[in-house]
């Protein structure tokens, strides 16, 4: 079994997780593993397969359609993790449980945000007291 899932990022696939076969077939017939009925779509439109180190390949089906593969389109090519495949509106970006998607989660991605809105409220407040105390609204006696 595949340590690969793809987890829908946008489009009729979104927050949906599919774990991988060793052959995973996209597409809107009734025998696809992934089985999306949208415009756009083929009935066969994709594939990706595990080899035999592990790794996963992508391959379009369809040359009628495109699969897009970072941007890029596709009709075969190796898959890491972090990689984001587009077909049609629909778009995956492929995890491996314990994995860092390098492309997804980079080190500016991965920090932790500051904190700014307690300080612009505080600022605000203070400014505000401010322009009430400078007009004689507020007065301290």
């Amino acid at each position: 079994m595949s340590k690969f899932r793809l987890k829908g990022a946008s489009g009729a696939v979104i927050n949906q997780s599919f774990t991988l076969g060793e052959r995973t077939l996209i597409g809107r017939s009734d025998d696809c593993d992934l089985r999306i009925d949208q415009d756009g779509i083929s009935g066969r439109h994709a594939e990706i397969i595990e080899n035999e180190q592990g790794g996963l390949t992508l391959k379009n089906l369809d040359s009628e359609t495109e699969t897009l593969l970072n941007g890029e389109a596709v009709e075969q090519a190796s898959l890491g993790s972090g990689d984001e495949i587009r077909i049609a509106n629909c778009r995956w970006v492929l995890q491996a449980p314990g994995l860092r998607p390098e492309k997804v989660l980079t080190h500016m991605a991965a920090r932790p945000r500051r904190a700014y809105l307690p300080w612009l409220i505080v600022g605000g407040l203070l400014a505000a007291a401010a322009a009430a105390w400078y007009t004689g609204l507020l007065t301290f006696t």
